[in-house]
């Protein structure tokens, strides 16, 4: 395994920037052999630390993974969030977002050799961590159809309102993952579900 920092490096930087390294070596040592097969010795080989040091950061393996998801969950966001203040039209923001926030994650850790182990890893480690990013992309979805809905580009019937349809998109697009193998067949879908949903909600 090669060292992703030198050693007397590790001493000079902040907490913070150490914590960072020890997940970006987690996730190099995760997706190359295994969540199973990665040891605490591993990780801490890869980002140049003593096994004791390590365990002044993260308690053990699992409390990694969980920080990890945290983290790419975080960058996720940002991207999320980009995606909707494109200057682009709604349903191409919406896409964006749905895709940012859903299918790419799922697409990189695919990609990787240990790509279903580590699904499995999230769903055992990391099952509230995965609803609460979930509720977040609503979140901001919601507030993209609110701030639309204000602009007059959409309109909500009786009963509807942003919060009811973001979190109906949410279900749909994870039903529609649950349905499909092929990751790219989804996002092919996606585009389908928001013009019959906004075809529902856009004034005539």
């Amino acid at each position: 395994m090669t060292k992703i920092v030198n050693v007397s490096i590790m001493s000079e930087i902040s907490v913070g920037e150490r914590r960072a390294l020890i997940l970006q070596a987690a996730y190099g040592t995760f997706v190359s052999y295994g969540f199973k097969r990665t040891t605490m010795d591993d990780i801490a080989q890869v980002v140049g630390l003593s096994r004791p040091a390590l365990y002044i950061h993260f308690r053990n393996k699992p409390d990694i993974f969980r920080a990890l998801m945290r983290s790419m969950m975080e960058e996720a966001l940002l991207k999320v969030r980009s995606s909707l203040e494109q200057d682009l039209p709604l349903e191409d923001r919406l896409f964006l977002a749905l895709s940012e926030g859903i299918v790419a994650p799922q697409r990189q850790i695919l990609a990787t050799a240990h790509g279903a182990e580590l699904f499995d890893t999230s769903h055992e480690f990391g099952a509230d961590l995965f609803l609460d990013w979930m509720k977040a992309v609503e979140e901001e979805i919601a507030r993209e159809l609110s701030r639309s809905e204000a602009a007059q580009v959409i309109t909500f019937p009786s009963g509807l309102s942003s919060e009811i349809v973001a979190s109906l998109l949410i279900d749909a697009v994870e039903g529609m993952k649950c349905r499909r193998q092929d990751i790219e067949e989804l996002d092919d879908t996606i585009p389908h579900l928001l013009k019959l949903v906004l075809g529902a909600i856009q004034p005539r």
